[in-house]
């Protein structure tokens, strides 16, 4: 696999692999990578030679990749199994969101931010945050014991328009569609391998979020008045044709949320934008596969060059667009290198 430019550096429990046979114990035959958003990434390493000790669950997984650019860390988890196979071992891992998957947590919060509460959700979970995207204010919130952490996180960051995910170092990640050009660039016929998107038509394009309480009509300090007159704590934002998002307006097709944590409307309009742009970053869903790739992470903005004119994804990228990644997966063997398949 070195001869073919690439690179890698893994640590798996107490053995290494290296594409520099002068720091590795072990030799690579194969190696899978998967990190997205919203679900525990996972990694399975294919290593030679069956008689050597299994790998113990809970032993620490690190791999780094590099295709001349520099080495990138595009793993860091636990080892969960070990399997044996005629020519060597197979070890299964996965990252930090495991840990939240697995973890309950019963808590009671008054007056913090969405942000507040899934940073403790991620500290108690024993995992640890990397960037937390702000979230809406909420005058109380309730963590049940029967739905796992990452359940929890999840709604937690939907409240602010964010996804949830690891990064190369294992870190936990809430993080909101990004602007601006793009991240990396990648052209059909040179890096781009295969190339599969689509357009779609959101169902949706509009929202109303209605909080709980009389701050709007009576002041903060009313905020747990029961009140017939909810307009003060009401917000909503729409997704226009070009996926950007539209503020106190309404969508010909709006889907309707109520949340009793929201008690001002300041917090309920925030939700609202978070949500429309959160739908406009996805116009856009398929696969990409490009030549290997470590560098790029969930969340990067990528620009496609090439396309042909009539592609559906042409027109809606042309003057500079962008398509946000929300899912990485590295495969490295010995037959073609490696490769990145980009989700979008």
């Amino acid at each position: 696999m070195a001869a073919s430019g690439n690179a890698y550096a893994c640590s798996i429990g107490p053995y290494t692999a290296d594409s520099d046979p002068r720091k590795g114990d072990r030799l690579l035959l194969s190696l899978v990578v998967e990190r997205g958003m919203d679900a525990p990434g996972r990694c399975i390493i294919e290593l030679a030679d069956p008689l050597h000790a299994p790998v113990e669950a809970g032993a620490a997984v690190t791999i780094a990749l590099d295709t001349g650019n520099g080495s990138v860390t595009v793993f860091t988890g636990e080892a969960y199994a070990t399997a044996v196979t005629p020519t060597g071992q197979l070890v299964r891992a996965v990252d930090a969101l495991a840990k939240l998957a697995s973890t309950r947590v019963e808590a009671a919060y008054e007056e913090v931010t969405s942000d507040f509460i899934a940073k403790d959700l991620i500290d108690k979970s024993g995992a640890s945050a990397g960037t937390i995207a702000a979230g809406p204010s909420l005058g109380a919130y309730v963590v049940h014991r029967g739905p796992r952490a990452l359940h929890h996180l999840g709604v937690l960051a939907a409240l602010g328009g964010a996804d949830v995910w690891t990064d190369g170092k294992g870190k936990v990640q809430l993080g909101v569609p990004k602007s601006g050009g793009a991240d990396h660039r990648f052209k059909l016929g040179e890096t781009i391998l295969a190339l599969d998107l689509r357009a779609e038509s959101p169902a949706v394009d509009g929202i109303e979020v209605w909080g709980e309480g009389a701050a709007g009509a009576k002041g903060a300090d009313a905020a747990h008045w029961l009140t017939t007159d909810l307009s003060g704590v009401t917000g909503k934002a729409a997704v226009d044709e070009k996926g950007k998002a539209q503020p106190d307006k309404a969508g010909k097709h709006v889907i309707r949320h109520a949340d009793g944590a929201l008690r001002a409307g300041e917090a309920a309009s925030k939700v609202a934008k978070a949500w429309a742009e959160s739908q406009g970053a996805r116009r856009l869903r398929g696969r990409i596969e490009v030549a290997g790739a470590p560098e790029v992470e969930p969340g990067d903005l990528i620009g496609l060059d090439g396309l042909p004119q009539d592609h559906c994804a042409a027109k809606m990228l042309s003057g500079g667009g962008v398509v946000r990644v929300r899912g990485v997966r590295h495969v490295l063997d010995r037959a073609r290198g490696l490769r990145t398949m980009l989700e979008v």
